[in-house]
């Protein structure tokens, strides 16, 4: 019986990872990441820093990215990072949607 060995992450705001942990966890590369970046998809903790890092929460966001590009065929970097952007404040109106429910 052969079991592979996995690893768990804690996907928040405290945790950090790298560029490289980025692209080996999302399997985007790093022009893709780059794109996301550019387009506010994504945001590293210090961008004028000469390595980014991330928050751990960015990999679901890389993830969610990288199935978009497969899922849809999606060969444009722009494209998915205006899909992921979409996502992203579709996700934000629904929670202030539920907050103002919730204050009644």
């Amino acid at each position: 019986m052969n079991i592979e060995a996995s690893h768990a992450l804690f996907l928040d705001e405290t945790g950090a990872v790298s560029i490289a942990q980025l692209i080996e966890q999302s399997g985007l590369t790093e022009a893709e990441l780059q794109v996301l970046v550019d387009c506010g998809a994504l945001e590293p903790r210090d961008v004028a820093a000469g390595s980014w890092s991330f928050s751990s929460r960015c990999i679901v966001t890389a993830r969610t990215a990288r199935r978009l590009r497969d899922d849809f065929a999606l060969d444009d970097a722009h494209s998915v990072a205006v899909v992921v952007r979409f996502m992203q404040r579709i996700e934000d109106l629904e929670r202030k949607l539920h907050d103002l429910q919730a204050r009644r």
